[in-house]
């Protein structure tokens, strides 16, 4: 049978990055790197937009077929590796696609505002406006190119910050419950389920806000063990291409005060 080539085109930084690089490092597979460096805009240049045309990260292509979805991605190379990250038993395989649209669905968006206000704020402020504005005219999606023109000179929006700490909060809150029945989050073995929620502890890792766990003690304990895991290192990749996120820690020890001072109420 001929190999496959995997090629995955991906940003050290990017959470839905790592959560495919885990995914490929729990099955063993071997995988091409093809890094698009979101600090040189390079997810706008012609060659990636043919690949993504929202010029997102990642995208997997298997051969000639490109697939850009992080959570299909990762079906798609647990079936590829005939591996057991989503389970065959009927109810396990529901949990498991539970937990990843989660991810997708409430986790990735609460992730999106602090992210932006205190990583990428303080690397856009490296250029110049009319650098920024020249990179932009050829982003394909303008609500996102807008936010980012305005981004060079715009204070880091506190209060979009403490509403995703509310949400951390919550979401540390479900993962709690649901590990007082297994040791995993979709039952007794480590799944995509867990593959998904490990990049948001790496997320909440590199924005200084994994205090948060530890008020949390069945998720302390589960993220420790993600932690270990060989896979989680290989995700993170080498530290030095992955790019400075630029945290102020004592501006995320205020915000996290700021919202243990005015809770918000979450669905």
């Amino acid at each position: 049978m001929r190999k496959r080539q995997l090629e995955l085109f991906h940003e050290w930084g990017s959470i839905q990055s790592f959560k495919v690089r885990l995914c490929l490092a729990e099955l063993g597979l071997s995988w091409v790197s093809r890094r698009i460096d979101l600090s040189r805009f390079e997810n706008l240049d012609a060659g990636y937009l043919a690949i993504h045309p929202q010029g997102l990260v990642p995208a997997l292509r298997i051969d000639g077929e490109i697939v850009t979805e992080s959570s299909q991605i990762n079906e798609r190379l647990d079936a590829f590796a005939a591996g057991a990250l989503l389970p065959d038993d009927a109810a396990v395989r529901r949990r498991v696609r539970d937990w990843t649209n989660f991810e997708d669905t409430v986790v990735h968006p609460a992730v999106r505002p602090p992210t932006f206000n205190l990583i990428l704020k303080p690397r856009l402020r490296q250029f110049s406006s009319g650098e920024v504005t020249a990179a932009m005219d050829r982003h394909p999606v303008a609500a996102r190119a807008e936010a980012y023109r305005q981004a060079v000179a715009a204070p880091i929006d506190d209060a979009a910050v403490v509403v995703s700490i509310a949400v951390f909060r919550s979401v540390l809150a479900r993962m709690e419950n649901h590990l007082s029945h297994a040791p995993w989050l979709a039952g007794d073995h480590f799944t995509l389920a867990d593959v998904a929620m490990a990049a948001f502890v790496d997320r909440l890792d590199r924005l200084a806000m994994e205090a948060l766990i530890a008020p949390f003690p069945r998720v302390a304990d589960w993220a420790d063990r993600v932690r270990q895991r060989p896979s989680f290192t290989a995700a993170k990749g080498p530290q030095a291409e992955r790019p400075d996120p630029l945290v102020n820690r004592d501006l995320v020890d205020s915000l996290m005060a700021a919202a243990d001072a005015h809770p918000q109420n979450h669905p």
